[in-house]
């Protein structure tokens, strides 16, 4: 009867997955990690022979999505696209309902999302070092646009300003495209975006990017020079991509899962739509290097919204 039993709990874990998987994003149809949602979801799909449902939960810069996962049962059909934001909650929200090292189990990175300091053409910039020449002249006379107090482009922007010892001035709107809109216009001088979204404004020629995150330059944006070029090699406001579920996800289900990940990402199709069209840099890896990195993101975040006095209601 007890070889009977552990035959049929065998048989179980290696069935899955038996049914369809929710796939959480904490974002916005068509933001970058909606798109990364789908575009992998749909290959773990075709490998894994059950559909993946990529589910929106949006709200709380995707905090709202990170706590419906953290309660789910960790049976390998919730799961979560997670992003840089999910290191930054805990550095700017003082009542989260869970801890995203303990209550989430890391499955694998995507990749990571550089960003690039744009600048509104009527700045009279044509260079980092213009732009950090003008911005210390004029301290606290620059405007910087955001997303939205405490999120990824607000800190990414607090972070650079500490870096350079220089001062702006924070506008904040409602989302990524506004923000976007506003530096068109002028409404805001300066702007940290993520190359994906960056590419549309640069095009316009209202807007010049001047350095950008990563090792390498991206094929997004190739003429634009990295921040290791200009000057600051340990400068990075990238935005990391992965895959989490609930705590205590059986092992067999997280090494399943991140095996079948790392082989979606040797995709053609995926590195054409995520790569060369969207600017991502592709990593893989095991769980233990996500929850690593993680771990990092938390603690840098932490730093600069301290340095900063950033809290997010």
């Amino acid at each position: 009867m007890l070889f009977a039993s552990a035959a049929c709990l065998a048989h179980a874990q290696s069935a899955y997955p038996a049914k369809p998987i929710t796939m959480y994003v904490g974002f916005a149809a068509g933001s970058a990690t909606d798109i990364v949602a789908r575009v992998v979801g749909q290959k773990l799909s075709e490998r894994l022979g059950q559909p993946v449902v990529v589910q929106s939960l949006t709200g709380a810069a995707s905090t709202l999505a990170t706590a419906a996962v953290a309660r789910a049962s960790p049976d390998g059909y919730t799961l979560m696209t997670v992003s840089g934001a999910l290191a930054i909650g805990p550095a700017v929200y003082s009542n989260l309902k869970f801890d995203v090292e303990k209550d989430l189990t890391p499955i694998g990175l995507v990749g990571s999302l550089p960003t690039v300091l744009l600048v509104n053409e009527s700045l009279g910039v044509n260079s980092f070092s213009a732009f950090v020449e003008q911005a210390r002249k004029r301290p606290g006379q620059l405007n910087y646009g955001s997303s939205g107090n405490g999120g990824s482009t607000h800190l990414s922007a607090e972070l650079l300003s500490h870096t350079l010892g220089i001062k702006m001035t924070h506008v904040p709107y409602r989302g990524n495209a506004p923000a976007a809109s506003a530096l068109m216009a002028g409404e805001v001088q300066v702007l940290m975006d993520t190359v994906m979204l960056a590419s549309q404004s640069v095009k316009t020629n209202r807007v010049r990017a001047l350095a950008v995150t990563g090792k390498t330059r991206s094929p997004v944006l190739p003429d634009v020079p990295t921040f290791a070029e200009v000057g600051l090699p340990n400068f990075d406001a990238s935005i990391f991509f992965g895959i989490m579920g609930p705590a205590k996800l059986a092992p067999d289900i997280v090494e399943k899962l991140n095996r079948e990940l790392n082989e979606v990402l040797k995709d053609p199709g995926v590195k054409s739509t995520l790569v060369s069209g969207g600017g991502l840099q592709l990593s893989g890896g095991t769980p233990e290097q996500m929850g690593q990195l993680v771990h990092t993101e938390v603690a840098k975040w932490k730093r600069v919204s301290q340095q900063a006095g950033i809290k997010a209601e």
